[in-house]
């Protein structure tokens, strides 16, 4: 009996190739947001860091260099907010895609569980039949 042979087996390969695709630029995307918040976790630390530092401080020059220092975390802070809303965006389209990706491949592996289940049921039948004939020519 000649092998299961999946017609559209390129087609699952590449649904599978590209699910694969989906999943790496979504790890890269929340990989890229992580990166994100772990940079406005050290610019608050930075910041906290620095008021400290300006409370134990008498000296003016020190404490404008202090202020300034501040002023520019405050800005990169915002910077930093504002990429992490556009990465968050961007994680949700990469979700989607890699939602629909799966989708898509979840579809051929149906179709093929399905078309192998039908050629086992065939298989089972010929050998069913095979072994009617010979149990058949047997008693004649």
């Amino acid at each position: 009996m000649k092998r299961f042979n999946f017609s559209l087996q390129k087609v699952l390969d590449l649904r599978e190739f590209e699910e694969d695709q989906a999943k790496n630029e979504l790890g890269m995307a929340i990989a890229d947001s992580e990166r994100i918040k772990q940079e406005l976790e050290y610019v608050a630390l930075k910041r906290v860091e620095n008021n400290k530092a300006r409370a134990q401080t008498d000296d003016m020059d020190q404490i404008m260099a202090i202020e300034r220092f501040i002023v520019r975390l405050d800005l990169r802070k915002e910077e930093l907010l504002e990429e992490l809303a556009e990465a968050e965006l961007v994680i949700e389209q990469k979700r989607q895609a890699f939602a629909e990706a799966m989708k898509n491949r979840k579809v051929v592996t149906k179709l093929k569980e399905k078309k192998e289940a039908d050629y086992k049921a065939d298989v089972l039948k010929a050998e069913e039949a095979v072994i009617d004939d010979i149990t058949g020519a047997k008693y004649n």
